[in-house]
């Protein structure tokens, strides 16, 4: 399975990576079960998602097909901690085979594509594709990266927003200009302005 990411995406995860270092949050669903109702419109999907190295643990998400439903549940597990996540919204998803040679197109390991489009609180839209030799797997997976790139922007942020006013506290001008211009860039991803308020309330 392969993750596929532009030149922005991957700058802003190195961002992530480095602020976090060991806080840094990865995502993974294991495996998952599907039930549609057709004439209701509706899906439930239970899934299991493991966090770092911890075991998985057991979650449900219900909407209008596998994507909806399991955002749903995803949403649902994180944003009570990461607020920011009720500010993103699903604005596509794509899926396609692979160019391959007629061997491969016709067995089990022909490679898809899937790709989902996430606007976030200011109209811009990321793109999170994955490829693997199935179409939920790429699909489940895609959710999952964008999820995890959100949860993490928001998690570097807040930590970037409180070494800056401990900066501020200590009388480190140099520090506190460092660490807003890479709010800045951090911000890029979504609105914090529901992170901040609480931020802001608890001090």
């Amino acid at each position: 399975m392969t993750q596929r990411r532009d030149w922005a995406q991957e700058d802003a995860l190195a961002a992530m990576r480095s602020v976090l270092a060991e806080r840094y949050l990865a995502l993974k669903v294991r495996r998952y079960v599907l039930e549609e109702d057709f004439d209701a419109a509706t899906s439930r999907v239970e899934f299991w998602l493991a966090l770092n190295e911890a075991p998985a643990e057991a979650l449900t998400g219900v909407g209008v097909g596998l994507i909806d439903a399991l955002f749903g549940g995803l949403r649902a597990r994180f944003a009570a901690e990461h607020p920011s996540l009720e500010s993103v919204s699903f604005s596509s998803l794509h899926v396609r085979g692979l160019a391959c040679d007629g061997a491969a197109a016709l067995s089990t390991a022909a490679q898809v594509e899937a790709r989902v489009g996430v606007r976030n609180s200011y109209g811009n839209v990321f793109d999170f594709a994955v490829v693997s030799e199935s179409v939920s797997r790429s699909s489940v997976s895609a959710v999952v990266a964008a999820v995890e790139y959100f949860v993490n922007a928001e998690r570097a942020y807040v930590a970037l927003f409180m070494a800056r006013e401990q900066a501020a506290r200590d009388g480190r001008p140099a520090l506190v200009e460092q660490y807003t211009s890479r709010l800045s860039e951090m911000v890029r991803n979504t609105s914090y302005s529901a992170v901040i308020e609480r931020l802001r309330a608890v001090r």
